[in-house]
């Protein structure tokens, strides 16, 4: 599926599914990995016996994929993880993380774990910019469209002066963190900030920020 082209991002953008929102490919077999860390991100509340959070749905006008599902690392029993453990939507500029997800026989569950790690060690995602949605309290959720181009806007608009260096030439993919409805128009929360990160393309690990790192 073709991207708006509304949205100030090339034309090429393609999507390989149809369940996160946002284009995956600007060339090659590069993504933009969206939507779908929407979904990842509040299951770490419920089932990592942190703090309760809701599960949002990915824009279904346009495709941007699972990269938060390849990137964690998933196996049966709990994995040795490190870092610090904290809720997604509480990262901010400048933090790294890493992500993991294990079966949990005992209780018969799946766990989520985000946890923020010094960028110096070896993690798999850094967050390069954050910005809020611009809505006052107690507007309605835009949508699932209009929500992912704004943020699919912000994110690759942010992203050269971060790197130093085009989307289209860096080795790295763009991912982000949006509100859905429930964390939009929740009473006390009214979640409106949409977290820009950068991963590795080819799933390997990064070491050091990406920050004008040219590459």
């Amino acid at each position: 599926m073709r991207f708006s082209n509304t949205s100030g991002l090339p034309p090429d953008i393609r999507g390989n599914n149809n369940t996160s929102g946002l284009p995956p490919d600007i060339r090659g077999n590069r993504r933009f990995s969206f939507g779908l860390l929407v979904v990842v991100a509040l299951l770490v509340g419920a089932c990592s016996s942190t703090e309760p959070s809701s599960a949002g749905d990915g824009s279904p006008s346009n495709d941007i994929g699972q990269q938060v599902s390849d990137d964690s690392e998933e196996e049966e029993g709990e994995p040795d993880w490190t870092g610090a453990q904290l809720n997604p939507f509480d990262l901010r500029s400048g933090q790294c993380f890493s992500e993991w997800s294990w079966f949990d026989t005992e209780f018969d569950r799946r766990i989520n774990i985000t946890a923020a790690i010094n960028c110096s060690e070896p993690h798999q995602r850094e967050v390069y910019h954050e910005a809020e949605f611009p809505a006052p309290n107690g507007a309605p959720f835009p949508g699932e469209t209009k929500m992912s181009e704004w943020s699919t806007d912000l994110c690759y608009n942010a992203f050269a002066d971060f790197v130093g260096t085009e989307y289209e030439l860096s080795t790295y993919g763009i991912d982000f963190i949006q509100p859905t409805r429930e964390t939009f128009e929740h009473p006390v929360g009214r979640h409106r900030r949409v977290t820009c990160i950068i991963y590795d393309i080819d799933g390997d690990d990064l070491v050091g920020s990406a920050r004008q790192s040219a590459i």
